[in-house]
């Protein structure tokens, strides 16, 4: 998954049909936490509008952005 492809939301219990555009993706490493603390954030912008802050295995790629 990269910025520019569009993705679908994936949710077990819930069929959300919207495709969104991946405007950013986040790695992130928390250097203060006891144990290790990392991981990924992805910025999608769906086609109502809204913006949203999602996991990648959340998301399913329909269509790469070349």
């Amino acid at each position: 998954m990269k910025v520019g492809d569009l993705v679908m939301h994936y949710d077990e219990l819930n069929d959300d049909e919207r495709v969104g555009l991946v405007l950013e993706i986040n790695h992130w490493v928390d250097k203060d936490a006891p144990a290790r603390n990392f991981g990924t954030d992805v910025t999608v912008l769906w086609s109502d509008g809204e913006r949203m802050l999602c996991d990648p295995n959340e998301l399913r790629v329909v269509d790469e952005s070349r």
